[in-house]
């Protein structure tokens, strides 16, 4: 736990844009560091697997998020286990500002790869709650917003190494500016809390939230 505290240079806060809430904190910019080295060390072994379905026309430019359902990021390596507990910290923050109970979730994890030019296009969540960690994405911004195309009143949160952030998920269409860097690749980890009714064994979900009872309910589900 003492490491995991000393990773932590920005504690858990939250800032609203109109009715949705941005729940932020920072880790250190050496453990941001070690994340993007472990994602690029692990391309080659992550575009080895198979591209998700509807993904094939973009697999080249989006090589490890078109195969988000084939791997886990928290598998990879131990590395990656204060990434998940900080996660587990800012969620649970941000479901007491909203005034919610904690329920049986999963999470599903994996990173993004972007070199010059290459961008991720408006698109949209089914999950209750969603967020990213940003590895090296400096320079970068990700919009959100509740309409398919962009809009003036769209959230534009500014990728800074380290920082962690998780918001809600349902009708959070988002996406991001084109990256602009020629000498190194934009690597940053998303993710997904899903519901056990979201349960989909197609993709890698963990156990994240009252983990014993969602694979309660899993076991018990037809």
């Amino acid at each position: 736990m003492s490491e995991m505290t000393n990773l932590i240079v920005e504690k858990p806060h939250i800032e609203w844009s109109g009715d949705r809430p941005f729940a932020f904190s920072r880790l250190t910019e050496q453990y941001a560091n070690a994340l993007e080295k472990l994602a690029l060390e692990k391309e080659a072994e992550i575009t080895s697997l198979p591209v998700n379905q509807g993904w094939e026309t973009v697999a080249d430019r989006n090589p490890t998020t078109s195969r988000f359902g084939s791997y886990s990021a928290f598998l990879l390596s131990p590395l990656t286990l204060p990434l998940f507990f900080a996660i587990q910290e800012l969620y649970r923050f941000l479901l007491q500002e909203l005034d919610q109970k904690p329920a049986p979730r999963f999470i599903q994890c994996w990173y993004n790869i972007h070199r010059i030019g290459d961008s991720l296009v408006r698109h949209k969540h089914v999950y209750p709650f969603i967020g990213t960690f940003s590895a090296c994405a400096e320079g970068s911004v990700t919009r959100y917003g509740r309409s398919k195309e962009p809009d003036p009143s769209d959230a534009l949160i500014e990728h800074v190494r380290g920082l962690l952030m998780v918001t809600t998920g349902l009708e959070h269409w988002h996406d991001t500016s084109p990256w602009q860097n020629p000498d190194r690749a934009r690597v940053t980890f998303a993710f997904d809390v899903v519901d056990v009714s979201q349960w989909n064994p197609r993709q890698i979900f963990l156990p994240f939230d009252n983990a014993g009872a969602a694979a309660d309910q899993i076991e018990r589900s037809p």
